[in-house]
């Protein structure tokens, strides 16, 4: 009986790792990782890959490739002595055959000048802020913005890089100095943390520059909103990400500066007046009246920086505590705090991002590392992430009444997940240690 129930788990183990992309199975991961007792941060990246002052983190959201990590670092690696963002790519990210390529534009000194935030978008490009007042390095100017990329690789990094055109950036705008956050709504659309104005900008891009599609100067067709009802307030050195919910076209973010996470409807506001740009021609540039948000968390923030969404949930980190707070979003008008994970990291946590098997990601700024945050392993009772005689000390002491585990180390002591703690969960135990 006992090898055809461990032949049994074995073959719905291999049946789950067939479907570890499938949202059902993320679901699943991701609730275990928010009411298990405790969590696993695995170290999966360092300086020697390439990472410096990493400030965020995405993931390609091309669907034939779904482990694809994208890193953004403020400057160069140690390695790299040349001045400018960079970023580091990993391939099968959080698997054993998990790679990192780091890349940097031979003008990236402008184009991710203090990089500061990376989104991805739905057509195969992204984009990157610039935590910097002129992105030319003028003390006295204010040329500064959104960088758009191709994120195809071939292009990347790679075409132009001796010239003749402006390296491999697919269009950049350049209203926005001390920008620290961004968001993808679709296409070559963005929503920017602009530290300047102290408020939020939506940059649409249109097409890429019309006299060279990579590396030209001309951003004729670009259009800016400015909603300037919308009051933020940037900290030095420190980045305010921003997340969409497709589903329903709101926009969530960090405004770190008041301690407070502001909810954005991306579909509401009509122009008000026109803005005169700085520094270069677009078609237009506009401050708009109308906007429709409202301030949904306002206490037990200290220093929020990083954001995403998980189907019902929102993610926030906090850079002064190292916590990973999970709101439930269900309810729009009911939004609960639910847990609080522990990194341990006190102010060096600055993005995170919910990976597609459900696991969580961040990036550490001052110790230039990245993390995938895991539940424990089933059955690990005294986390130590492994299976050892302590647990199975521990489980069969609950199984005979002599000492019982608390309620939320049930989840991890019912190996065979059928809501009941038995002598066939100690027989599982014993077969992974063996």
């Amino acid at each position: 009986f006992k090898l055809q129930l461990i032949f049994s788990v074995r073959i719905l183990c291999i049946l789950l790792i067939t479907i570890t992309c499938d949202t059902s199975y993320a679901q699943m991961y991701f609730q275990k990782l928010i009411n298990s007792p405790f969590v696993v941060s695995s170290l999966l990246s360092t300086e020697a890959e390439g990472l410096y002052a990493p400030r965020d983190l995405d993931f390609n959201t091309d669907p034939d490739k779904p482990n694809e990590l994208w890193v953004i670092n403020e400057n160069s690696a140690t390695f790299d002595p040349s001045f400018g963002g960079s970023t580091v790519t990993y391939y099968n990210a959080g698997t054993d055959s998990q790679w990192a390529e780091y890349r940097k534009d031979s003008y990236s000194a402008h184009f991710m000048h203090t990089a500061s935030a990376i989104a991805f978008s739905d057509n195969g490009g992204f984009a990157n802020t610039l935590d910097v007042q002129d992105a030319n390095g003028n003390p006295n100017g204010y040329f500064s913005g959104c960088t758009l990329w191709e994120a195809d690789t071939s292009i990347y990094a790679r075409v132009n890089q001796n010239g003749p055109e402006l390296g491999s950036h697919w269009d950049m705008l350049h209203q926005s100095p001390f920008s620290v956050g961004i968001a993808a709504e679709t296409e070559n659309i963005y929503w920017l943390f602009d530290g300047y104005h102290n408020t939020i900008a939506k940059y649409n891009f249109q097409e890429p520059h019309p006299d060279h599609e990579h590396g030209g100067e001309d951003h004729s067709d670009g259009l800016i909103y400015r909603y300037d009802e919308i009051v933020v307030d940037r900290v030095a050195g420190l980045s305010s990400h921003m997340v969409i919910d497709q589903s329903n076209a709101l926009l969530y973010m960090c405004d770190t500066g008041n301690q407070r996470i502001l909810r954005v409807n991306i579909n509401a506001g009509v122009i008000n007046y026109n803005l005169t740009p700085y520094g270069e021609n677009i078609e237009g540039y506009y401050s708009m009246i109308g906007a429709e948000y409202e301030t949904i968390i306002d206490s037990g923030l200290v220093s929020p920086t990083g954001i995403d969404i998980h189907e019902n949930f929102l993610l926030v980190s906090d850079y002064s505590s190292g916590e990973i707070i999970i709101y439930d979003i269900d309810q729009l008008d009911n939004i609960q705090e639910i847990k609080r994970l522990q990194t341990g990291l006190v102010e060096d946590v600055m993005s995170i991002k919910a990976g597609p098997d459900g696991s969580i990601w961040y990036v550490c700024t001052n110790s230039g590392k990245l993390y995938q945050m895991l539940p424990p392993i089933d059955g690990d009772l005294n986390a130590d992430n492994s299976l050892t005689l302590a647990d199975m000390v521990l489980l069969l002491s609950h199984i005979i009444n002599s000492n019982l585990l608390d309620q939320e180390y049930h989840i991890l002591a019912d190996m065979d997940s059928n809501g009941e703690i038995d002598i066939l969960d100690l027989i599982l135990v014993l077969d992974y240690m063996e």
